[in-house]
């Protein structure tokens, strides 16, 4: 299990990586409001309440939340989601790109960070320890959860520099894209 990690943004700001327990969940709450209107239609995982967030929790849970806090404040300025496996809403649509997942070896990943603190890291940083734990549960493969829309270049340039490669292209309130990474065993 991973332990928490203190970082240093692009701008010198001390944050902590970590899991979410269910001490954070009225702070998850207050962060899931904040975030902008766009970045909400972006990020919907899951409804914004406390039930919901509880509820998408519970036993028997698949799901493994993550969270970036400002060190001083405890504040959660980033959230992301593991689901063990993939979305079954979209294997017919993986499967028509000649993929097979085996969700013993595959993990989707839903990212958010607060419209304040993108561009200076944190997305980068959380990824990072995000992957360090999967690669120790020995998945292969993390596709984004419901796509990315395509007109989010700022995202798609993201996940590509990250190493995640397009699947192909699909129609859901506008164009998206399925991505996938392909994790590597360090040598």
């Amino acid at each position: 299990m991973s332990q928490p990690v203190s970082i240093k943004t692009k701008d010198n700001q001390s944050v902590i990586l970590r899991k979410l327990n269910a001490n954070d969940i009225d702070r998850l709450v207050e962060y899931l409001h904040h975030l902008s209107d766009e970045t909400k239609h972006r990020f919907a995982p899951h409804h914004y309440d406390k039930k919901s967030i509880v509820e998408f929790y519970s036993w028997p849970n698949e799901n493994t939340g993550f969270v970036t806090e400002i060190a001083e404040h405890a504040k959660i300025i980033a959230y992301s989601i593991i689901k063990c496996g993939y979305l079954q809403h979209d294997k017919h649509r993986l499967e028509s790109y000649g993929l097979k997942p085996d969700e013993m070896k595959c993990a989707s990943f839903a990212p958010s960070v607060a419209d304040d603190w993108q561009s200076i890291g944190v997305g980068k940083k959380m990824l990072e320890y995000i992957l360090k734990e999967l690669k120790m549960a020995g998945l292969q493969h993390v596709i984004l959860w419901g796509g990315v829309q395509s007109k989010n270049e700022q995202a798609v340039n993201f996940y590509r520099k990250a190493g995640f490669k397009t699947l192909g292209e699909f129609e859901y309130f506008g164009s998206n894209y399925d991505m996938m990474l392909t994790m590597k065993d360090e040598e």
